[in-house]
């Protein structure tokens, strides 16, 4: 009697320890997801275009967000496929930016160019429109808001590639580009928000 009392107090102490590590590893993984980058990523393919839309979340302010999406004369410091970019001119809400740059994914790779008209809406809304570049079309919308003690950014990026950067585009590809982008401009956003 005594060893089956013994044997129920450590079964009980065992699911108490049991329940209360299913709690922290829950915790923990609620806690990672909400401080992971990309929360969401859509690619899909309509005839010759490729669309995104995806939902990232960034720890910082929505002011440092915006400093770091539109600080465009120095995005070749953090994100990985720009070799230059530079603004070539301003205007009251617009900016004409020119980049160039190679695109990866594993063993394809092409390189671009592009110019760029962004119209800017302080401090929610980037809208970007390929003038002329290595691409047939591009057009992209950022939306900024702020979300707890961080910003969530919904993006929606079309594309529709040249016939040289179609050998290669896939949505595979567009994807990796994508995130690998988001991951470098959010680090850099963390970066600065640091004291």
């Amino acid at each position: 009697m005594r060893n089956h009392r013994s044997n129920l107090k450590c079964t009980g102490r065992g699911i108490a320890a049991r329940v209360l590590l299913a709690l922290f590893v829950l915790t923990a993984a609620a806690t990672a997801s909400a401080a992971e980058p990309i929360r969401s990523m859509n690619v899909t393919r309509e005839g010759d275009t490729y669309v995104v839309n995806a939902v990232f979340f960034a720890p910082v302010a929505q002011s440092i967000a915006w400093d770091v999406l539109t600080d465009f004369d120095h995005l070749q410091g953090w994100v990985p496929n720009v070799a230059l970019s530079k603004t070539t001119k301003r205007e009251e809400n617009w900016v004409f930016v020119e980049q160039r740059g190679v695109a990866k994914f594993g063993a394809a790779s092409f390189p671009y160019t592009t110019e760029r008209k962004i119209e800017l809406a302080m401090p929610t809304t980037i809208k970007t429109t390929q003038l002329k570049g290595s691409m047939r079309r591009v057009e992209s919308t950022l939306q900024l808001e702020p979300e707890g003690k961080g910003t969530k950014i919904n993006y929606h990026l079309e594309i529709v590639p040249s016939v040289i950067a179609s050998t290669v585009m896939s949505k595979p590809f567009v994807e990796h580009e994508v995130t690998e982008q988001f991951t470098a401009i959010i680090g850099e956003m963390t970066r600065r928000a640091q004291p």
